[in-house]
């Protein structure tokens, strides 16, 4: 009786189990008709859960990044349901009890790696966006055009984008590591390229630096129509040009010495030709241009102020072009081809002034002035790891005045690039790097007898290699090591036995380990930070030690320089449109350039190093801004705090040429900078515009001038008014202006004279007590595009633009001239700038 009756039990056990289990396993199986729009998959469940009277269990904070696409199902299992809103990601489900369990799968982590280029002509593109909206996560390409995205294995769909080109969406499904090159096609006539525009990111607030392309830089209104990237960024917000035609960059309190001017890796020293009417970068020769003006990233360093790189174009890969133009600053002509297809390409640009053509008339130099300058560059792919890059830059100005004084000055760069891939993670760029600045002045150059010529300039060997390391799409770390072989002559007598007036040459070795990390965290932080550990080691020769016989003795004063150089940004979404972020750099500086603070427009300023005697500049800076975006409007605001330190300026009137005893002429001391710099932009397909408004002040406290009191830097302007403007009135047809109004800089003026030997000597009282009148000037500009077809292939592509400088003709102060002849009335008076100035220009490209 016993066996049966445990058996019947055992039965109806069963029996129960298998309709329990039965109805678990057909809530999966319950039909659902649902629709779903765009939505987070947190909301979209919720819904589900409600539609389908069944509970889900899960972790938001697991959930909370993932997108679902629109779902429309008809009387579809609900197990079906699930897996469609979970496709694309690492998560899984499972009926426990009476819920459904959403997990994390942990999948295999696989890379997706490429470059992002020109689908015209492959040139890279810098700052592209390649993007997964499934995972809201993304990355930039580099300098080089190299993106890595490290994620799960799975189904995606990556959106690759760029200003100016045509946002490209590729299906893509990771089960290993793959390399995906993308090419972009450039969107015809769109106007947004026309602006200087901060750069697209995965997250557009999320920014630290501004990117300029060269179809940007032709579309602003320029002296003379030439297109010039220094002169674009004095138009921006927070950089400064102490006077007209200056091509002085002051940039948040800084002094001009104080930015770090890059040419594909290469330190300009002097970016100015015609004493900064014009740079030197050439527009046709120009791939991209990247300022740093807050976050200094701890791969840059050297400079206390910003960086500006300036990177080379790279040459059509696909097919030949000729392009060139004309304005009546200058003409240029350039050639680009490849030279094996999809391989190797070229690219050759050449530049000449036409001041001797058209005899323009300036006041600093006479019309027989002229400059010149060519780029050249090559690259080839060795296989799908390994690109070789090398690039050439030659510059040089003849400037003639009309008191029997000439100036030639130039630059000289060279730099070879290796990049390699390690593995899909892990790029490297190596360098070596060349440059060379020579300036030369000629006291008498309209004689044929012996000349009296004054020389300085800086040599400098580089060898650095960078990594990058692709951990995350959230986690990008960067390491790397640079070494700078620096020869430096502040001034010597050319061709001269007698050395007596020469300044003590310098042999310096400056060196830098870095490491910097940006690390997303959640939806709203993102930290970027780092460390940068300088070494610099300078030897002066002495010119003051002879051996009994009365022979000088060779010997150097050594010293070395230890300093680490911590750099933090924090940034904050407060909404998605919305952004906070605060910054402190610690930089250091051990290169300065010793500049006469009377004129705006000189060359002849030497470089010289940290020494025994002259302690490395160094700042700390501290930065908060504020930034909305929406609809096409942007408002920013930020202010910034900068503490300078060991700063240099020239005792009372000490000259610069033929003066050996100069270091010992320098006083040093310290500057504070603050600012607070608003701005507001309209983006849009017809008009853009900006209007940016700076207060900023800058004072110097120096032992020995100004006996000790504070006093204005020479580049404090405290007001400043931009308003810049572009209307695409036609595909064809675009109209620019640029407006700005400005306080007059700071200036040393004498409050009387005494007579000696017939000359008026001035007497000074205070540094820096006058001010030059306040600074206006509007330009206006337009262009015309036109193409014709010359070829089934080819077309001639050509621009003509026309404009007004100065279009209300605005008398703006050049600088003072004062009267020593005594037979004159003891006065000084002011030197005006350029007036009203028409121009036109004509470009082409074949």
């Amino acid at each position: 009786m016993s066996k049966w009756l445990i058996a019947l039990l055992l039965f109806v056990a069963l029996q129960y189990t298998g309709k329990l289990y039965a109805q678990q396993s057909g809530r999966l199986d319950k039909p659902v008709t649902i629709h779903l729009k765009p939505d987070s998959l947190i909301s979209a469940l919720l819904k589900l859960q409600q539609k389908a009277g069944t509970s889900f269990s899960f972790n938001p904070d697991l959930l909370r990044k993932y997108q679902i696409k629109e779902i429309t199902v008809v009387r579809t299992p609900l197990r079906d349901v699930m897996l469609a809103l979970l496709n694309g990601t690492p998560l899984s489900f499972a009926l426990v009890g009476n819920d459904i369990v959403i997990t994390e799968v942990k999948l295999s982590k696989r890379t997706v790696h490429g470059h992002v280029v020109d689908r015209a002509n492959g040139e890279v593109l810098i700052g592209a966006t390649v993007f997964i909206p499934e995972l809201k996560s993304g990355v930039l390409t580099n300098q080089y055009g190299f993106y890595a995205l490290n994620i799960s294995e799975g189904v995606y769909e990556l959106s690759v984008s760029n200003l100016g080109y045509q946002t490209k969406k590729i299906p893509l499904k990771l089960t290993a590591d793959y390399q995906l090159e993308v090419e972009l096609s450039v969107e015809a006539n769109n106007l947004a390229e026309v602006q200087i525009r901060q750069p697209v990111t995965p997250d557009p607030l999320m920014l630290n630096e501004q990117s300029y392309t060269p179809r940007q830089l032709r579309h602003i209104p320029y002296y003379a129509g030439e297109p010039d990237a220094l002169k674009a960024l004095q138009m921006q917000n927070g950089i400064k040009a102490i006077s007209e035609g200056s091509s002085g960059l002051f940039i948040r309190g800084g002094n001009s010495d104080q930015n770090l001017i890059l040419l594909d890796e290469a330190v300009i020293y002097n970016p100015s030709h015609l004493y900064g009417l014009v740079s030197v970068f050439n527009p046709d020769a120009i791939n991209s241009v990247q300022v740093y003006k807050d976050f200094m990233p701890t791969n840059f360093g050297g400079r206390l102020s910003s960086v500006i790189e300036n990177r080379m174009a790279e040459g059509n890969n696909k097919e030949f072009h000729v392009s060139g133009g004309v304005n009546l600053m200058s003409a240029r002509l350039a050639a680009e081809g490849p030279i094996v297809k999809d391989k190797s390409s070229f690219i050759v640009a050449f530049r000449r002034s036409l001041l001797d053509v058209f005899h323009s008339k300036f006041k600093l130099f006479n019309p027989s002035s002229v400059y010149y300058d060519i780029n050249a560059k090559v690259n080839y792919k060795l296989d799908t790891k390994n690109n070789l890059f090398y690039s050439v830059y030659g510059g040089q100005d003849h400037l003639l005045s009309d008191n029997s004084f000439a100036n030639n000055w130039g630059n000289i760069t060279s730099t070879l690039r290796w990049n390699h891939l390690f593995n899909s993670r892990l790029f490297m760029n190596l360098s070596a790097i060349y440059s060379n600045y020579s300036n030369l002045l000629d006291l008498n150059a309209d004689t044929l007898s012996t000349k009296s010529q004054w020389r300085t300039g800086v040599k400098d060997l580089t060898l650095k290699a960078d990594y990058t390391y692709y951990n995350t799409p959230d986690n990008l770390i960067k390491f790397g090591l640079i070494s700078v072989y620096h020869r430096f002559i502040p001034g010597e007598t050319n061709n001269s036995i007698n050395d007596e007036l020469n300044i003590a040459k310098d042999r310096s070795l400056e060196s830098a380990l870095y490491y910097n990390q940006q690390i997303s965290v959640g939806r709203h932080w993102e930290f970027n930070y780092g460390l940068r550990l300088g070494l610099f080691k300078n030897a002066e020769e002495r010119l003051d030690i002879f051996d009994p016989s009365g022979n000088r003795v060779q010997q150097e004063d050594k010293q070395t320089y230890f300093n680490p150089e911590p750099r933090l940004n924090i940034s904050y979404l407060l909404a998605p449109k919305q952004r906070f972020s605060i910054t402190y750099n610690r930089s250091y500086q051990y290169l300065q350039l010793i500049q006469n603070s009377t004129l705006a427009f000189s060359s002849l300023e030497p470089w010289i190093p940290a020494s025994r005697t002259i302690r490395p500049q160094h700042i700390d800076y501290f930065s908060g801004g504020y930034w909305y975006v929406q609809d096409g409007y942007s408002l920013s605001a930020s202010g910034y705090l900068k503490k300078l330190y060991h700063q240099l300026d020239l005792a009372g009137h000490a000259q610069i040429i033929q003066n050996p005893d100069i270091r010992s002429q320098l006083e040093t001391g310290n500057s504070t900078a603050s600012g607070l710099e608003l701005e507001l932009k309209r983006t849009g397909t017809k008009l853009n515009a900006t209007v940016a408004y700076t207060y900023a002040r800058v004072f110097r406290t120096i032992a020995g001038i100004n006996e000790g009191q504070r006093f204005a830097a020479n580049y404090d302007i405290p007001h400043e008014l931009k308003v810049t403007a572009a209307y695409n009135i036609t595909k064809k047809l675009s109209v620019q202006s640029f407006f700005t109004y400005s306080t007059g800089r700071p200036l040393t003026l004498p409050v009387g004279y005494y007579q000696h030997d017939g000359i008026n000597v001035p007497i000074f009282e205070g540094r820096n007590t006058f001010r030059f009148p306040n600074f206006s000037r509007l330009d206006i500009s337009g262009q015309y595009q036109l193409s014709s077809r010359i070829s089934k292939k080819r077309m001639f592509n050509s621009m003509i633009s026309a404009g007004v400088y100065n279009l209300y003709n605005r008398k703006n102060p050049l600088y003072y001239h004062l009267s020593t002849d005594s037979s004159q009335p003891q006065s000084s008076s002011l030197e005006y700038a350029f007036g009203i100035y028409p121009w036109i220009a004509y470009s082409f490209k074949i």
